[in-house]
C-alpha cells in the first residue's frame, strides 16, 4: 500500500482473519491530532487510495469483492486493467497464516451485518426509454429526499441500483435504501428486509415485466418518468416513459 487510505480497513480484516482480535475498551482515551494541511502528495490523484482497496479486497475479501467492485468504477477498471500491483507476497502471508477465508469473517466476526447479494437479478443504472435519463437519488439523500430523472453518466453513485433475489429495488452504496410506492408517489427509505427474520413488504417488492415495466407489487402500479420526474402511475405498456432498462 503507498501513502494513506484502505489501510485501517486491511489490518482489520487481517487480524482478525488470521487468528487475532480487536478490543474496544470504553475506558480508553485516544487522540488523533489533524494537520491543517497533508505532510503527504498524492501525484496518482485518488488513484493511490483506490489502487489501496484494491489491494485490501484481493487480498481478504475472496468473491465478496465483487460486492464492492460494483459500487466503485475506478477500483473495477483498476482490476480489469491489473493495475494494483504485485500482491504474491499478501496472498503468500495469508496461506502461511492458515488465515481464515472472508465468509467466516462475516458469519463469526460481524454476524449482525447485513450483506448485500452477492449475485444480485439486475444491477447498475435503471435507464428510461422515454426520456433516455437514467433514475437518481438526488445529492445527500440518505432517504426521505424526493428521487430525480437525471443524464445517464455510467459512474453508478447516485444512480447505482440493486435488483436483489428478495425483489426489492436498492439504492445501496453507503445505506441500504429501497424505493417504494405510495400512491403516486416514488420513496426512497430504509430497507424494511434486514436479513434473516424479516421480510419484504409489499410496497417495497417489485417485478420487472417482459414488456420493461415495474411494477409495484403493493400498489399495482408502475413506475414513470412522466413530466420528467419519477412517479407512479397506471401500468400501460405501451407508454415509452413506463419502459425501464438496467444499464
Amino acid at each position: 500500500m503507498e501513502i494513506w487510505g484502505g489501510e485501517n480497513v486491511e489490518m482489520s480484516f487481517r487480524v482478525w482473519q488470521c487468528g487475532g482480535q480487536l478490543e474496544i475498551i470504553p475506558c480508553s482515551v485516544v487522540g488523533h491530532v489533524f494537520r491543517t494541511k497533508s505532510p503527504h502528495t498524492f501525484p496518482k490523484g485518488t488513484n493511490v487510495i483506490a489502487r489501496n482497496q484494491v489491494r485490501l479486497a484481493e487480498v481478504w475479501m475472496d468473491n465478496y469483492k465483487k460486492i464492492f467492485y460494483r459500487r466503485n468504477q475506478q477500483a473495477a477498471k483498476m482490476v480489469q486493467e491489473q493495475s494494483f500491483g504485485d500482491i504474491s507476497e499478501r496472498l503468500q502471508l495469508r496461506e502461511r497464516l492458515h488465515c481464515h477465508n472472508f465468509s467466516w469473517y462475516l458469519h463469526t466476526i460481524y454476524p449482525e451485518m447485513f450483506v448485500p447479494d452477492l449475485t444480485p437479478t439486475f444491477y447498475g443504472a435503471i435507464k428510461n426509454l422515454g426520456i433516455s435519463q437514467c433514475l437518481d437519488v438526488g445529492e445527500n439523500n440518505r432517504g426521505g429526499k424526493p428521487l430525480i430523472m437525471y443524464s445517464c453518466h455510467g459512474l453508478g453513485g447516485n444512480q447505482y441500483f440493486e435488483y436483489t433475489t428478495q425483489r426489492d429495488l436498492r439504492h445501496n452504496i453507503a445505506k441500504q435504501l429501497c424505493l417504494h410506492a405510495s400512491g403516486s408517489t416514488l420513496g426512497l427509505r430504509s430497507c424494511q428486509f434486514t436479513g434473516k427474520d424479516s421480510q419484504v413488504p409489499k410496497d417495497e417488492e417489485w417485478e420487472l415485466t417482459q414488456d420493461q415495466l415495474i411494477r409495484n407489487s403493493g400498489s399495482g402500479t408502475c413506475l414513470t418518468s412522466q413530466d420528467k420526474k419519477p412517479a407512479m402511475a397506471s401500468c400501460n405498456p405501451s407508454d415509452p416513459h413506463q419502459l425501464w432498462l438496467f444499464v
